[in-house]
């Protein structure tokens, strides 16, 4: 028979659950803009009320034989469990049981350990330190197709295509006007040889995107025999240059090696194919009407993949096309609801891509998808495809990169035995993805080898003095009832004000946030929006935080007339340094102690690149080698998002982390409190999009497009979740919240920045 208490605990765990559960049902019918979502919510509050006061009762229990005022609180709490229909059931179970407990239900918090010994710290930093390289060898070989596929980079100068503009292409010549640079990436097969060329494919990231995001259909292509090159637009990644002409730069890129006969002999001029996603999609396009010349002899580019972009603007250039096609566009695209009308819905420009072909309209009434149109031996050849993935993943999507895999194939003529299924592109991911992971272990555990010396030792205090929970914690319904209201209403406004103030962004920063301006205020265009967000919900952190503490004092003095003093403890984390000593000199070491934690990273992300190729990234989350471009654009923005950074880490050390919990508890709920609203901007978005074929964010405030600060959601809620973890380990550390929130910051700031796009003029 089951303990009275156990059942009580389980009850109050199921309400927990139903709570969130209830949340849950709240946002989707947010999303569905069905008012029932206020019941919903309010349906979360009592389930969260009930646990509380059941785990409550359960505390107080010492026997079977409940005081008069619990028994009737129980029974309250009954009733209330009809919205939680396993804790009513576990509640009349332990309302009728009989047997004794002896138990209490809350356990105190121990001791916090003592801090690992300067010999393990430093062999888990070597270890991390070689497993990074490690793991980088590894997913060299997978990029490398094991040594088969040279990869290298080159930098596309101004002075470069000057001097390869020798011989028009097709009437035209493509020089760049700036004086700057392309960052390109070359993969050469090792059977590409002046003796037998090969062919060649240009591929384009997306907006916000790099060329290492693209590395997957580089890594396949390459794989079968065909040279690659791909390079990073104007604006983003190491590119310097700070516009858009040039079909995004690849109009050059192409002109230099297509008039360089000198340095790509292995590359056969008749077979170059060309591919781009969402933005690169309408670049590529631009490209193969640009040097199609007057038939499918004369086209430079003779095989041509658009992927995710079907723009009026590009389609308009499918009658100047010569060259055979393939248009793919993801059946769960979210900018799809931007393409409603007669002249600009999917199946417009789709017909419009089978029927406008080397300049003569044909016949073709419907569509049929993964269906070949046409004859590949003119240039005719039409294929359209619509994958079940989204827009931000169709890139990484195994279906899609099979689909382009057999368009090239066959279009480029390519010998080989392999399915456009036989992939091998995910063993790159998932080793720089772990390589990421022993990137970090390795600044941590540095940082800890760190404080063992005699330098930073000093600015250390007594680690269980500062992180020890204070000897008897508050466990009264209505600590709960606060500690609890705050991290959901936090988490709330967080959800709700993120597109709000990513429309409000295009205003405050007008300058930033076009794309034919370029400046050094505030120029990365999509941050701008994380940066507003990041500085307004840091700052109602703090307020909630002090608010929070201010009113939990008073109610203790005024209302429970406690004679206890105040408890000071909370914020011992929060003085910068305690040790002995200068105190400026102490919080400059503490500071440093940060910039030398951000320089170990990046310097690791810089060796890591120099020798193996690799940086550190699992697709949309990434870590790439520094540039002067990046560095200027972080510095302006780290400071102001630093106070969402110190927010949470006085958060999750100040208040979670002295509720009396065992560590993982903490870690967990300061990691879910820090991303579970935009989660939930998510949750809304897709559920409204599943449902209705609209975004629920899409257009905003004055008709504005916001959908794609949708798409920045993905990577941030990661890292949103992994920094409470990093803020809580490195406070352990040092003592004080400071040096882990202002390392987190720049670290995860410049991991943003490298992975967008930045309008400054350098």
């Amino acid at each position: 028979m089951y303990k009275k208490g156990k059942l009580l605990k389980a009850s109050a765990t199921w309400s927990y659950v139903l709570s969130f559960i209830w949340m849950v049902a709240a946002a989707c019918a947010f999303a569905l803009s069905n008012k029932a979502y206020w019941m919903f919510f309010i349906h979360s509050l009592i389930c969260l009320y009930n646990g509380f006061e059941i785990d409550a009762i359960k505390r107080r229990m010492t026997n079977v034989l409940l005081e008069a005022k619990d028994r009737l609180l129980l029974i309250l709490c009954t009733i209330l469990s009809v919205f939680s229909p396993v804790s009513l059931v576990l509640n009349l179970m332990a309302m009728a049981t009989n047997e004794d407990d002896g138990t209490r239900l809350v356990k105190g918090a121990g001791e916090v350990s003592a801090s690992e010994g300067k010999g393990k710290v430093l062999r888990v930093m070597v270890i991390s330190l070689i497993m990074v390289f490690v793991f980088g060898f590894a997913a060299k070989c997978f990029e490398t197709s094991f040594f088969k596929v040279k990869v290298s980079d080159f930098t596309l100068t101004q002075a470069m295509t000057h001097y390869y503009n020798n011989g028009e292409i097709n009437g035209k010549q493509f020089v760049m006007e700036n004086d700057s640079s392309y960052a390109v990436t070359m993969y050469v097969p090792k059977s590409a040889t002046e003796a037998n060329p090969a062919p060649a494919v240009f591929v384009l990231p997306g907006f916000t995107r790099t060329k290492a995001t693209m590395a997957q259909y580089c890594i396949e292509l390459s794989r079968r025999g065909m040279v690659v090159f791909c390079l990073d637009p104007g604006g983003q990644g190491a590119t310097t240059e700070t516009s858009t002409k040039g079909a995004n730069g690849v109009e050059y890129l192409v002109q230099y090696v297509y008039n360089n006969t000198d340095d790509f002999k292995f590359i056969d001029k008749d077979r170059i194919g060309a591919i781009g996603h969402s933005a690169g999609g309408g670049n590529v396009c631009t490209l193969a009407a640009d040097m199609a010349g007057t038939s499918y002899k004369e086209s430079i580019v003779k095989a041509l993949y658009i992927s995710g972009y079907i723009k009026v603007s590009s389609a308009n250039k499918y009658k100047n096309l010569h060259c055979n096609a393939a248009l793919s566009y993801a059946y769960y695209d979210e900018g799809a609801f931007r393409y409603q009308t007669d002249t600009s819905s999917l199946e417009v420009v789709s017909l419009r891509f089978l029927n406008e072909v080397n300049g003569v309209t044909g016949n073709h009434d419907r569509l049929i998808y993964d269906y070949g149109y046409g004859d590949m031996a003119d240039g005719s050849y039409r294929i359209l495809h619509r994958e079940r993935i989204n827009h931000c993943f169709q890139m990484y999507h195994k279906e899609s990169i099979a689909n382009t895999i057999d368009f090239f194939n066959e279009a480029l003529e390519v010998d080989t035995d392999l399915d456009g299924y036989n992939q091998r592109w995910f063993g790159k991911e998932l080793c720089n993805g772990l390589a990421l992971v022993c990137a970090f272990t390795f600044v941590i555990s540095l940082v800890a080898v760190l404080m063992k010396l005699p330098f930073f030792a000093v600015i250390r205090r007594d680690q269980a003095k500062v992180m020890a929970a204070p000897a008897s914690v508050d466990q009264s319904v209505s600590h709960k009832v606060i500690f609890w209201s705050t991290m959901i209403l936090t988490a709330i406004i967080a959800c709700l004000d993120y597109i709000p103030l990513a429309n409000l962004s295009i205003n405050i920063f007008p300058t930033g946030n076009s794309s034919s301006v370029f400046t050094f205020v505030f120029p990365a265009r999509m941050i701008n929006a994380i940066l507003l967000w990041a500085v307004i919900n840091g700052s109602i952190g703090l307020v909630l935080f002090f608010g929070v503490t201010l009113v939990e004092a008073l109610w203790e003095k005024a209302v429970r007339k406690s004679s206890e003093p105040f408890d000071w403890g909370k914020f011992k984390a929060i003085k910068i340094c305690g040790g002995e000593g200068n105190a400026f000199v102490n919080t400059l070491k503490a500071l440093l102690l940060s910039v030398i934690m951000f320089c170990a990273f990046y310097l690791l992300v810089f060796v890591s690149y120099k020798l193996l190729h690799q940086d550190f990234r699992f697709m949309l989350i990434s870590a790439a080698p520094i540039n002067a471009r990046m560095f200027v654009t972080a510095i302006e923005y780290i400071p102001l998002i630093f106070i969402f950074y110190i927010s949470n880490s006085i958060r999750v050390n100040c208040s979670i982390g002295r509720e009396g919990w065992k560590e993982w508890k903490v870690l967990l709920v300061g990691a879910l409190a820090n991303s579970l609203g935009l989660a939930f901007i998510l949750l809304i978005n897709y559920v409204c999009f599943f449902k209705t074929g609209s975004p629920f964010y899409g257009y905003w405030g004055n008709g504005t497009e916001v959908w794609l600060y949708i798409n920045m959601v993905f990577a941030l809620v990661v890292m949103m979740f992994i920094l409470p973890i990093f803020n809580r380990l490195l406070c352990r550390i040092t003592g004080n919240v400071w040096t882990g929130a202002l390392g987190c910051c720049m670290i995860f700031i410049m991991m943003t920045i490298s992975a967008s796009v930045s309008y400054i003029p350098m």
